[in-house]
């Protein structure tokens, strides 16, 4: 998941990948929301400010060692996430398996959640592609 920052003081907005959170981080993480991990990643994909407010104020850290918790309480609509592409990726396989008629509306919601709405047309048109063709070298390979 990435976590948009878009300060309402108009600075630039800021993405956090929150797979860059290092374990060490998380548990500090946990220690400031009162929360574990697996209800702070569930947190983080539905919006919880909580959970959105600790990964980034942890990632923030690196460049700010004394942020303090207290320090960094940005407005609600501030923060946002999104999914990355191998998120969407992930997704596009479980649309594919739904009813046709079901797919097309799947996918505009899942553009409106991808931090790059272009992923979703792209990882569908390479689920589509017919399977590609081996390496000269695998097929050498197999020749001989």
């Amino acid at each position: 998941m990435i976590i948009l920052y878009r300060p309402a003081d108009g600075g630039e907005e800021q993405h956090f990948d929150m797979r860059r959170v290092r374990t060490s981080e998380a548990a500090v993480v946990q220690k400031a929301t009162d929360m574990k991990w697996g209800e702070i990643k569930v947190g983080v994909r539905e919006d919880d400010p909580t959970s959105l407010r600790g990964i980034v104020w942890i990632l923030k850290k690196r460049e700010q060692p004394n942020l303090r918790w207290s320090d960094f309480d940005p407005e609600n609509d501030e923060l946002t996430s999104r999914f990355d592409t191998r998120e969407v990726a992930l997704y596009v396989a479980e649309i594919l398996s739904l009813p046709e008629e079901k797919r097309a509306s799947a996918a505009d919601e899942l553009k409106a959640w991808a931090l790059n709405p272009a992923d979703v047309d792209a990882a569908l048109a390479e689920a589509a592609a017919p399977p590609k063709e081996a390496t000269t070298m695998e097929t050498s390979k197999a020749d001989d």
